[in-house]
């Protein structure tokens, strides 16, 4: 994210981090979740989604990162 966090907004990263760990089970690597919130600031600046909604995205941006990193590496073992 490239806005300096606050810490509220380090609270809501935490929480949202803590809640797509608590759906997957498993423990996320940090550099999937940097890419996850790459990904969610991209998104929430091009549809134009209020700041707020970043936090609320980034639980699912995490999960959906670690779901297509499992499906990819099960199809590079299959090639």
């Amino acid at each position: 994210m490239a806005r300096a966090k606050s810490p509220p907004d380090l609270d809501r990263r935490s929480n949202a981090i803590a809640r797509a760990k608590d759906r997957l089970g498993i423990t996320v690597p940090d550099s999937m979740i940097e890419a996850a919130e790459k990904l969610t600031a991209q998104k929430v600046k091009v549809k134009g989604l209020p700041a707020d909604y970043f936090f609320l995205l980034l639980e699912d941006e995490i999960v959906d990162a670690c779901i297509r990193a499992a499906i990819n590496e099960r199809c590079a073992r299959c090639a």
